[in-house]
């Protein structure tokens, strides 16, 4: 289990500009709601409008959040 963050470190990750630094905050349980929502938001524009990184770092939050490994077969 990750330690607890305060709440102005989490808002300034969700303002990094890497995709990854800001996919981990959906899946910190300590990230507020609203910023969860906000930052999802933002990566699925980015991919939205082609940006590769946003897409692979939302891939990314899926398989984690699907108890799967990128080692499983489909399904």
């Amino acid at each position: 289990m990750t330690e607890p963050m305060p709440a102005e470190a989490l808002a300034a990750l969700a303002d990094d500009p890497s995709p990854d630094i800001r996919a981990n905050l959906l899946l910190r349980a300590d990230t507020p709601a609203e910023l969860r929502y906000q930052v999802h938001a933002a990566l699925a524009a980015e991919a939205a409008a082609g940006d590769r990184a946003a897409e692979n770092a939302l891939a990314w939050v899926r398989l984690s959040r699907s108890g799967r490994t990128a080692c499983d077969g489909p399904e």
